[in-house]
């Protein structure tokens, strides 16, 4: 009786050290999963703050450079990009949780969210993407815009002091209807209405003693104003 006994606990101290094995090895163990599911993603995104400024040149993998602005005012955000020679594109809207999704009147997109310090995101213009970290802008740096006779030139400057900007005029696309447009697929409706924009690199903005933005448009004196998140075109 003592002998069975003595090897059915030999058997059961076996099974125990079986199972502990399996265990620490992770191989099979049911218990050795992922913390999240495939598919799934963390958010990182930080609230912004009440009022900010942000500024980042980017360059697609095809060389071509951008420049983008955005501004937050509470939920509000204005954001506008330029290549400083024959395109732009102005995006309006609101941010939540400190996160960004516009559309630009275009079609040209922007997706971005705050990090608690950068805004990181993904610029798609005229079918190029590109990718930046716009640092915090303070002191003059920025998004200004002006306009006369119905010609608005609109920069982004940097916190260098430096400025990009574009001029727009006018759009000639033709006989095409809203109607008509509304039904282009992306590519159409770039060659058929986006790059049909008469654009221009803008004059050279600069800063007066007084602090204030100057620049010209059509050899006319302009004030550029800082553009805020609530800024919006009529």
């Amino acid at each position: 009786m003592k002998k069975l006994t003595r090897t059915l606990l030999v058997g059961v101290s076996a099974l125990v050290a079986l199972g502990t094995l399996s265990a620490c090895s992770g191989g099979s163990s049911p218990e050795a999963t992922s913390s999240s599911e495939p598919g799934t993603t963390t958010a990182t995104a930080s609230a912004f703050p009440q009022s900010a400024r942000f500024v980042a040149d980017m360059k697609a993998a095809d060389g071509k450079t951008m420049t983008i602005g955005i501004s937050v005012d509470g939920t509000k955000v204005a954001a506008y990009a330029c290549n400083g020679t024959n395109d732009e594109a102005w995006f309006f809207g609101d941010q939540a949780d400190g996160k960004i999704d516009l559309k630009s009147r275009f079609r040209d997109t922007l997706s971005a969210e705050f990090n608690g310090t950068d805004v990181a995101g993904d610029l798609t213009m005229d079918g190029v993407a590109y990718e930046f970290t716009a640092a915090p802008a303070t002191g003059q740096a920025g998004m200004y815009t002006a306009e006369s006779d119905g010609v608005r030139a609109s920069w982004v400057v940097r916190q260098d002091g430096s400025a990009i900007g574009v001029q727009f005029s006018a759009s000639s696309v033709g006989d095409i209807t809203q109607a008509e447009i509304q039904q282009l697929e992306d590519a159409a409706f770039r060659s058929q209405v986006r790059n049909r924009r008469l654009i221009q690199q803008a004059d050279q903005i600069t800063r007066l003693s007084n602090g204030a933005m100057s620049s010209k448009i059509n050899g006319r004196d302009v004030t550029p104003t800082l553009v805020t998140g609530s800024f919006r075109l009529g």
